[in-house]
């Protein structure tokens, strides 16, 4: 995942001067969503990485510790929906996919405060 958002990173960087019109930055809907499918994308990834090690130290039981690999990894489904998004042209389809991948990851984030505070 991180390799997918960093070559569309590139990919977005090297695209990018016909939307600067009068020196404005001025992209389109469907290339506003897809840069935020890139820039949630990456950070998601990175999320996993420092949730993976981190599950068996949390002070949560061996089912919220699955709850909360399984969370994460949906929390993947939020970038994939903008990207979706914005392959639409912005259509409104694939905002539930979005609202639940932000959703895993409020509440992965959540039980890794549980987790942690717990004694």
């Amino acid at each position: 995942m991180i390799l997918i958002g960093g070559l569309g990173g590139f990919i977005l960087g090297f695209t990018v001067d016909p939307y600067f019109e009068g020196g404005f930055y001025a992209p389109s809907l469907a290339r506003f969503l897809i840069k935020a499918g890139h820039s949630h994308g990456m950070p998601m990834a990175f999320f996993n990485l420092i949730v993976g090690p981190l599950v068996d130290r949390l002070n949560l039981s061996d089912k919220g510790k699955k709850y909360l690999s399984y969370l994460t990894l949906g929390s993947f489904i939020m970038p994939v929906g903008l990207l979706l998004r914005g392959f639409t042209g912005g259509a409104m389809t694939f905002a539930p996919v979005v609202l639940i991948g932000a959703l895993c990851f409020l509440s992965s984030a959540a039980l890794i405060a549980k987790g942690s505070l717990a004694k």
